[in-house]
């Protein structure tokens, strides 16, 4: 039997041992969230969803709170809105201002929410992160300076991808998302499958993109340039494209390829089924 919830006034029935963010998210309210992702186990680490219950004196997560009985919440109270603004000025006090020049301007979660809450200044100064960039994996780029500490990477590598890459290290201060050892990415055992940028809400973590260095051999006439693809990117890139997610474009991308300029377009079809069947 559902648990009755009064919600900003709206009553809303949800299910003993679910979360309170569950809860709303069934019925279509909206919590900002930063730490949190559906498919990842929740920390309630960043308090960006945190609301109000009656009866209780502090704020709660959503996240990670559960529902076992009958609650009173209030999500955008101005004290559950005055913590978020601090919350989100607390993690812009030492993040970097070079949005313009950022992969992820426009596409910045951190970047919306501040627009969200109205920060037009940083009123909390704070101390940068060092660290400089590493570009040693051909396929991620990882900037120290712009990670918020908010662990979904870690979290999606351990929990989904079972790799266990990245990790925190250090205390206090100096806490920051590294790999085991201090390892440059390519010396870790990183096997570069993506999901990190995936899931990084800021431009932390990037695709280290290759085209600006092969774009002049492209339009040289005398450049014989090839391309070679896997069976799994004709899949993965529907979506980027505006197709359903899934839609098989095996069709498509040579054609596409071969309008950008390349000469000779690959797809790896038969070794990709060669490999499994060693594999297996």
């Amino acid at each position: 039997m559902g648990i009755r919830l009064e919600v900003n006034g709206r009553e809303i029935i949800a299910e003993k041992g679910e979360t309170i963010l569950s809860a709303l998210s069934r019925h279509g309210m909206h919590v900002p969230t930063i730490c949190n992702l559906k498919e990842l186990s929740p920390t309630g680490a960043c308090r960006m969803c945190v609301v109000e219950v009656e009866g209780l004196e502090n704020l709660v997560p959503a996240c990670s709170f559960p529902v076992e009985g009958e609650l009173k919440i209030k999500t955008h109270s101005s004290r559950v809105l005055r913590a978020r603004k601090t919350n989100v000025e607390l993690l812009l006090s030492n993040h970097p201002d070079d949005c313009l020049y950022c992969e992820r301007n426009l596409s910045c979660e951190l970047q919306s929410l501040a627009e969200h809450l109205h920060i037009r200044e940083r009123r909390i100064p704070g101390k940068k992160r060092s660290g400089g960039i590493d570009r040693t994996s051909p396929a991620i780029v990882l900037d120290p300076a712009k990670c918020i500490l908010c662990g979904r990477c870690v979290r999606v590598c351990g929990e989904i991808m079972a790799t266990s890459t990245l990790d925190f290290a250090g205390r206090g201060n100096e806490l920051k998302i590294s790999t085991s050892l201090a390892k440059t990415l390519d010396e870790s055992n990183c096997t570069a499958c993506g999901q990190c940028l995936n899931v990084c809400p800021t431009g932390a973590l990037t695709e280290n993109i290759q085209f600006p260095g092969l774009e002049p051999h492209l339009s040289d006439p005398k450049a014989l340039v090839m391309v070679q693809y896997t069976p799994a990117v004709a899949v993965s890139l529907g979506e980027l494209l505006g197709y359903r997610p899934g839609t098989d474009l095996g069709k498509t991308i040579p054609v596409l390829l071969r309008r950008l300029g390349f000469d000779f377009v690959v797809e790896s079809s038969l070794g990709a089924d060669v490999m499994i069947m060693e594999q297996a």
